[in-house]
């Protein structure tokens, strides 16, 4: 027998005498309950036990009538019929009141496969009544009766969070991923965040955006004896390991303020976006304004700029250089000049105060016919463009060939006309 059949006879055999793989295992081993469930028990928490495990949960229920702040938790109603009646271009038109769920997460950390949620705050309607439910880790052994016991596998919800679109959300996707063996698919549901819309509303008007700070700015909430959320995770670590649950109620309060203020923040933003309240200051209504011309809600967007320019006689400057693109848009040419002329009252910065400038250069060469007007226009960017000195020479150079060009162009056109 050759040397290669004898090898090949070897694999033949070597192959008939491997043990076979087992069988992955696939059964769930469940975790006996913690040893200090009775203690937590006396402390309030109702003790859920699953086929997972074992889960801690508090419910609380309020009257529409509830007052947090300056609002009441009723006023959701009527701003979520409010957005029932949108074109639906907005992200908050996904507000129907029977759909949306309050969100926010306490963790044992920022980021990272080993962070726990070790806490998880929902806050619904049901029947006509505000029901809280704060579900508690029992320990990392029943992480997966956790998750499997908020239910958020179930469809038919809309989430809304403050700041969930980059941190609760994904993070429990992570903690998910890691027990999906055994737990349902989770969805990719409707999703408001309403931290993007508090920037957007109030950006360049307020200092922080932490939700305590936007409390006692805009909800007229404030916290007494809160505990820090940075010592959450201390907190709950010492109550798994004393089984002490008294600091951990503190947590629950805090999670609780954070779900109550989510319900406020919704009924501020929607009465602010559909005008149902004004704001002393032009500046939220103006970012309102560029808001929805960044959705191409350009009638929308229009139609609050031009209330902002109307209303107001400080601080406009931002509203006429935004309402001055939509108007070009329109058509409406020598009202776009105009805008763009009175946003160069002084307040704009030095970029959008050099792009008005181009604007107004170009419709007056290309759509007005006022070349004298294009060649001072130019002549005034080149001159604000020299003394830029924050802009990059690399950008400041692209700037300066572009207005050397169309001033080159301009110039010749009108000698041109006159010869």
């Amino acid at each position: 027998m050759s040397y290669e059949n004898k090898l090949l006879q070897m694999k033949k055999m070597l192959k008939k005498s491997a043990p076979a793989k087992e069988a992955k295992e696939t059964a769930f081993a469940k975790p006996d309950p913690p040893e200090y469930a009775d203690r937590w028990e006396a402390a309030g928490l109702e003790r859920i036990d699953n086929s997972f495990g074992t889960v801690f949960r508090r419910t609380v229920r309020y009257q529409p009538e509830t007052v947090h702040g300056t609002s009441s938790l009723g006023e959701l109603k009527e701003a979520a019929a409010a957005w029932s009646g949108s074109d639906g271009v907005h992200p908050f038109a996904a507000g129907d009141e029977r759909k949306l769920l309050f969100f926010d997460t306490e963790t044992t950390g920022l980021k990272g496969t080993g962070s726990l949620i070790f806490m998880a705050g929902l806050l619904s309607v049901k029947e006509g009544v505000f029901v809280l439910d704060q579900y508690v880790l029992a320990g990392p052994a029943h992480e997966t009766a956790f998750l499997f016991e908020t239910g958020l596998w179930k469809p038919g919800f809309t989430v809304v969070t403050y700041n969930g679109k980059s941190f609760d959300w994904p993070q429990l996707k992570t903690r998910w991923t890691m027990n999906r063996e055994h737990l349902p698919k989770l969805g990719d549901p409707d999703h408001i965040d309403l931290l993007q819309g508090t920037r957007r509303v109030w950006k360049g008007g307020l200092k922080s955006f932490a939700l305590k700070s936007i409390e006692e700015e805009i909800l007229g909430f404030h916290r007494e004896d809160d505990i820090p959320g940075f010592l959450a995770p201390i907190i709950y670590t010492d109550a798994v390991k004393s089984g002490s649950p008294d600091l951990l109620l503190g947590v629950l309060r805090h999670n609780e303020w954070d779900l109550l203020s989510l319900v406020t923040l919704f009924v501020r933003l929607t009465s602010l976006l559909m005008k149902d309240n004004e704001e002393p200051t032009p500046l939220p209504h103006t970012n309102i304004g560029k808001w929805f011309g960044d959705l191409k809600a350009y009638d929308r967007s229009r139609e609050v700029l031009e209330e902002v320019t109307d209303l107001f006689f400080d601080d406009t400057d931002e509203a006429y250089y935004h309402l001055g693109f939509l108007l070009k848009r329109e058509g409406r040419h020598a009202d776009a000049e105009e805008a763009f002329l009175q946003a160069l009252g002084g307040g704009l910065d030095d970029l959008k105060a050099l792009r008005a400038l181009e604007e107004i250069a170009k419709l007056n060469e290309h759509r007005l016919g006022n070349l004298a007007k294009a060649e001072i226009n130019c002549l005034r960017a080149i001159g604000l463009l020299k003394s830029m000195d924050s802009l990059k020479p690399a950008r400041k150079q692209r700037w300066q060939e572009a207005f050397d060009k169309r001033l080159e162009r301009v110039r010749k056109k009108r000698e041109k006309a006159k010869g």
